[in-house]
């Protein structure tokens, strides 16, 4: 008798410890995988309703949409998180991803731009706003891009003679379209 009453114990404890990880669809602070993702849509709007000055919600539904596809969408959240907070990076970042795939190249290039002048360090921001250049027909721009990439991941000033590495087989390629 005693045996079963601890086994019926040690399975509701076991439930119980059990029941945060069964709310997926939760947006909660730790980063969790969304099984319902209708839910936590549900759940973000009704957190922007509470909170609506708060620039990480709106981030959030951004983000939504856009693994969602819906482009439109996403462009508006995004410009609403950076209404409410003009120095949100991430918010910027995708921003500019979108405007790229809806063909708005010069006001990605100025949100790269914007970037850059905040992550002067960061090769890839450089690379980014080379290929937008490049899509709108502005090598001569562009080449200035990416020898500031190649400078900043290999150590190679134009001109100058490259640093040694067989780990960097990616150095210089963009240079076969222009010579």
């Amino acid at each position: 008798m005693l045996k079963k009453v601890i086994s019926i114990i040690a399975a509701i404890v076991l439930l119980i410890s059990l029941l945060p990880y069964t709310y997926g669809g939760d947006p909660g602070s730790v980063y969790i995988n969304v099984d319902d993702s209708e839910r936590y849509y549900h759940r973000l709007k009704n957190m922007r309703k509470n909170d609506p000055e708060n620039p990480e919600i709106s981030y959030k539904i951004a983000n939504f949409y856009y693994a969602k596809d819906m482009l439109d969408k996403a462009i508006e959240e995004y410009k609403r998180t950076l209404k409410l907070d003009n120095n949100h990076q991430e918010a910027k970042w995708f921003l500019s991803q979108c405007l790229i795939t809806k063909g708005h190249f010069e006001d990605a290039f100025w949100l790269v731009r914007e970037l850059i002048d905040k992550n002067k360090k960061n090769p890839e921001l450089y690379d980014q706003a080379g290929e937008i250049l490049v899509k709108m027909g502005e090598y001569a721009a562009s080449r200035e891009y990416f020898n500031k990439v190649d400078e900043l991941k290999y150590g190679e000033v134009d001109g100058s003679k490259p640093i040694n590495s067989f780990s960097k087989p990616g150095r210089g390629n963009w240079k076969k379209y222009y010579y």
